[in-house]
Order: structure tokens, then C-alpha cells, then sequence
């Protein structure tokens, strides 16, 4: 959700979102810059930093958000240009104010027990995270951050140690982020253009304590705005530190999850690798044995665009692989039909036009009922329909493969179908025919079936 906020109306209806929205956190601030037009405040999901609301500046420098019901975590604070996160710490009810000068350093005003910390923790590691950000404004090399990091270390433990607000879940969040953002300055620092780059013998030993067997074995680091950067500057260095010095190959996608102690962890590497492919088929070849890992409608999505970003619709592309259970359970693909010339039907139980076109169906199936013609129909019904629909192929008497797709899934992603019902054709070599087929009542599709069969 995006909240736009002006802070001259902000007092005005506080009190009424109060109760009508339950807690309501306020965050009031002013910034001394007249570049600044607005500032953006993001959440973190998934261990990436979403945009989540916007506040103008208003003519006293002055700007607000008013948020209600969010969840206790990090925030982070940034103007329209993004250049630079101020990390906040919010839970439901608090009110704070922070002051935010033309450089970008800030004050919080009477800020809460958490951000006071927080705040310690940002201003004492910046020493070393400042200097993993790219493009640096100095010429360090590992020579001159290597002995800022080992001095570092020992104190940021120590700093551990005072972590002791009364909120416990808030003393959790930030040693993990204690840890998580030295180890995200180290391999960002090891892995961005420098001048000059260590041998194996200048190596300090915190890098030995980074690289572990099964890495994140919990969530925790999506919790972290850092966290999806983390996993994959993670594993670009242990991708170095074991491969083959003599191989030039990179390891497959699913023996570098085994990096990985978290199935997580292992659905968002995965996720964030998808937008690298520039190849179908090795995209196909190297992301089908780890899709199980893609468990969120996001992560689905995500791949069914590059799939489709990949793919073309042309007649002899090569067609995607759906894979679906039948009533039965057994599980049908378009590879496991090669040989025969594939209709498929996209319907539901609940669309009309479907169920319209059924006895067309029925009685061109029974005309080809001789030829290599494999009619699939693929139900978009979802998962509390599943009854429903056994029921309905049962009771109509429905032959074919009939197969259920649980909603709206890859297929339909993949072919960016919106509207139902949706015929599509492929050949014996599991090629495209056509993706937009006419229906069964035309006569159109008869011809372009046994047209395909010759070819």
C-alpha cells in the first residue's frame, strides 16, 4: 500500500485514524535542503527494500508519515533520488522526529529506546560500511580496509553485548544486524572494482568465518533491507572460494544451493537468478530442477515473466513444458504427449463460454477419435473448487486428459492468458501451432488440426 501524506492536514486527523485504523505510528521530520521535494519511506520484505509510502516537503522543510497497524522491523528513510537509507526502527504506536541536514547526516528527536541504539550501531559501523559503497569517493584498497575491519571486530562484539533494550524482539533484529552488515561491507568491499586485489597469503581470517556449510539457516537476514544483496554477494564469493581453479565453468544452479541451509533462502537465490538467463534452453536446463523451490505467487510470477521474456509465441517456437495432475492424481506434461498433435482447452467450471463449447468439443474428439490428437483440457479452477471440478468432468462425462492447474498458473502466466476459454495447438514435437486457436464450434479447427498432423 502507498500513502501520500501532507503534514499541514497530518494533526487534523490523527486522532480519528487512531481509532478508526487502531495504533498509529507517526514519523515527523524536516530536512535543510531545497533539492528535497519529497521523502519515501520502504518496508522490507524478503529481505529487499519496497517502497511504501511518500511525504512532501512543505514549505517549512517539513514532512510526516502517518502509518497505521504496521509490523514491528526495519524501515528505511530516503528522498525521491534514493542515493542514501537512513535505517529506522518502527512498531505500531510510536512517534518520534528526526532531523535530516543537507549532507544527509540526521538527529532523532526524543527518539524511542530502539532508534536510539539503532542509531549508535549506524553511526559506529560507518567507518566500515562506508567504505564497501561503489562508486567510493576515496582510493581504498584491501590494504587500507583490511585493518580498519580486523580493529573493528572486537568492538562491534562488544557493542553485542550492550544490546539490551526492554524489547527483546528489537535485540535479536539488531545483533543479527550487527553481524549481517559487517559480513555485507566485507564481501561488497571483495567483490566491486579495486585498484589492486589480495593474493591468498594477505587474506584476513574473517573472510574464512564468512564462507560456512549451509549458510542462513533461517530467515533472519531477510529482515535486513541488505538481505537479498547479502545472499548473492554470498554467493558469488563462495562460488569463488570452491570452484575448480583450472575450470572456467561456473556450478549449476542446484549445486550451488547447496550452499544454502534454508529452503527460503534457496527459493530467493533462486528467484534472483532468473533475470540473468539470456537463453531459453539453458534457462529451461538449469532452472526446471530448482523450480520447486519458487513456492510464492512472486516468485511464480517473476519466473513465468522471464520464461516468457525468453520465449516467443511464433509458430515452431518451442512450446512450454506444463505439468499437471490428472483426477487421478498422475501427473501429465506436454513433453510426455510428444508424437501427437496437442489441443489444449483453458476453461473453469464456473465460466459459461467454456462449458458452452463442450459439446463441440466432445464431438470433435470423437471425430479424430482415430488420429494422434491429444485433447488436454487444463482447469484454472482454484484450489477450493478442486471437488467441484472432479465432480463436474465426472458428472458431464468429459474425455480427454483433463487436468487441474489449481488457478491461475504458470501456463496461463506463461501465455498471458486473461480470458477464458483459450485454445492452443502444438505439433508432435511439442513446437507452437498456434497459441490463439479458433474454437471448437468453428469448423476452422478441425482443418487446422489434421493440417498439423501432415506436417
Amino acid at each position: 500500500m502507498r500513502i501520500r501524506v501532507l503534514f499541514s492536514v497530518l494533526y487534523c486527523f490523527t486522532a480519528l485514524s487512531v481509532t478508526a485504523q487502531g495504533k498509529l505510528t507517526l514519523v515527523q521530520g524536516t530536512v535543510n535542503s531545497d533539492k528535497t521535494k519529497s521523502m519515501v519511506l520502504f518496508d522490507v520484505q524478503n529481505g529487499e527494500k519496497l517502497e511504501m509510502a511518500t511525504a512532501r516537503i512543505n514549505g517549512q522543510y517539513q514532512f510526516a508519515f502517518a502509518l497505521p497497524n504496521i509490523r514491528d522491523g526495519f524501515y528505511y528513510l530516503s528522498n525521491q533520488g534514493r542515493r542514501s537509507f537512513i535505517r529506522l526502527y518502527l512498531k505500531a504506536g510510536d512517534k518520534f522526529q528526526i532531523a535530516i541536514n543537507d549532507s544527509g547526516n540526521y538527529a532523532f528527536v526524543q527518539p524511542t529506546p530502539e532508534n536510539k541504539l539503532l542509531k549508535e550501531w549506524n553511526d559506529f559501523a560507518e567507518p566500515v560500511t562506508r567504505m564497501s559503497i561503489f562508486p567510493r569517493k576515496d582510493t581504498a584498497t584491501y590494504a587500507s580496509f583490511f585493518p580498519i575491519l580486523t580493529a573493528f571486530l572486537p568492538k562491534a562484539d562488544a557493542f553485542k553485548k550492550k544490546i539490551k533494550t526492554p524489547n527483546a524482539a528489537f535485540n535479536d533484529l539488531l545483533k543479527n544486524a550487527v553481524d549481517f552488515d559487517i559480513e555485507h561491507a566485507a564481501l561488497k568491499f571483495m567483490l566491486t572494482p579495486n585498484s589492486k586485489f589480495p593474493g591468498k597469503d594477505e587474506m584476513i581470517p574473517y573472510y574464512n568465518t564468512i564462507v560456512q556449510p549451509n549458510k542462513f539457516t533461517n530467515t533472519a537476514v531477510l529482515n535486513s533491507g541488505n538481505g537479498v544483496d547479502l545472499i548473492m554477494l554470498y554467493s558469488i564469493y563462495k562460488y569463488g572460494k570452491v570452484k575448480n581453479p583450472d575450470s572456467k565453468e561456473r556450478p549449476t544452479i542446484s549445486e550451488m544451493l547447496d550452499f544454502f541451509g534454508n529452503d527460503t533462502i534457496k527459493g530467493i537465490f533462486v528467484e534472483n537468478q532468473l533475470p540473468g538467463y539470456r537463453s531459453l534452453e539453458k534457462f529451461n536446463q538449469e532452472i526446471e530442477p530448482v523450480k520447486k523451490y519458487l513456492v510464492t505467487d512472486t516468485m511464480q510470477a517473476r519466473y513465468a515473466r522471464n520464461l516468457k521474456r525468453l520465449s516467443t509465441y511464433r509458430k515452431g517456437d518451442k512450446a512450454f513444458n506444463f505439468s499437471y495432475p490428472d483426477s487421478s492424481g498422475n501427473v501429465v506434461t506436454l513433453a510426455s504427449l510428444k508424437g501427437k498433435v496437442v489441443l489444449v482447452d483453458v476453461w473453469a467450471t464456473w465460466c459459461g463460454p467454456c462449458k458452452a463449447e463442450l459439446p463441440h468439443l466432445k464431438k470433435l474428439e470423437e471425430e479424430l477419435r482415430d488420429k494422434d490428437i491429444a485433447f488436454v483440457s487444463i482447469s484454472v479452477d482454484e484450489e477450493k473448487d478442486k471437488e467441484k471440478w472432479k465432480n463436474f468432468v465426472a458428472k458431464e462425462q468429459l474425455r480427454g486428459i483433463q487436468l487441474y492447474a489449481k488457478g491461475w498458473s504458470e501456463f496461463t502466466r506463461y501465455y498471458d492468458i486473461h480470458g477464458i476459454p483459450r485454445f492452443l495447438v502444438f505439433d508432435k514435437e511439442g513446437k507452437i501451432v498456434t497459441v490463439d486457436s479458433p474454437r471448437p464450434s468453428a469448423p476452422e479447427l478441425k482443418e487446422l488440426l489434421l493440417n498439423t498432423l501432415k506436417n
